[in-house]
């Protein structure tokens, strides 16, 4: 996350906030967490949870494509099928047990990208969720670690 201050006001601003949050941080601990959470996935769960679903969507989309991974809405047997018939040519010149071992390789390839992609849909929801937390974490209990930059030069962070 990067703060942008866009005067000399708030670039002295920025010193003061930072002690005060210090001292506010040392005094009250985790109590602005625990606020923001509750207001997240509480109080605007609904909105929460859309905003979530959505982020989670994209970034499958762009791990396996606009509509998914291309194996969905394929059985496996069709899957295998069109394995198969991609590599006709290869597949004439080959004897029965390397016709079997192939078509076993492309069925457990199936198997492989659909319980990736399954995998993949559970843990980025949980990841998303978790990136959210990270914004007000570090916006609220951990602005020392934030990205600032004043007149086009960063004067903390990265």
């Amino acid at each position: 996350m990067k703060i942008v201050l866009e005067n000399e006001m708030e670039r002295k601003a920025w010193d003061i906030l930072l002690e005060a949050h210090h001292k506010w941080e040392k005094n009250h601990g985790d109590e602005i967490r625990n606020q923001m959470e509750w207001y997240f996935f509480d109080l605007y769960k609904e909105e929460t949870d859309q905003m979530i679903a959505k982020e989670a969507g994209k970034r499958l989309s762009e791990d396996y494509g606009p509509d998914g991974l291309d194996v969905m809405g394929v059985s496996e047997a069709m899957y295998v099928s069109r394995g198969m018939l991609n590599h006709e040519d290869w597949l004439k010149d080959v004897t029965e047990e390397e016709r079997r071992r192939f078509e076993k390789e492309l069925e457990e390839e199936y198997q492989s990208f659909t319980e990736d992609f399954q995998w993949d849909k559970e843990r980025i929801e949980e990841e998303v969720r978790d990136d959210l937390s990270n914004v007000y974490y570090r916006l609220f209990n951990d602005p020392e670690n934030l990205t600032v930059e004043y007149g086009g030069v960063i004067i903390q962070g990265a």
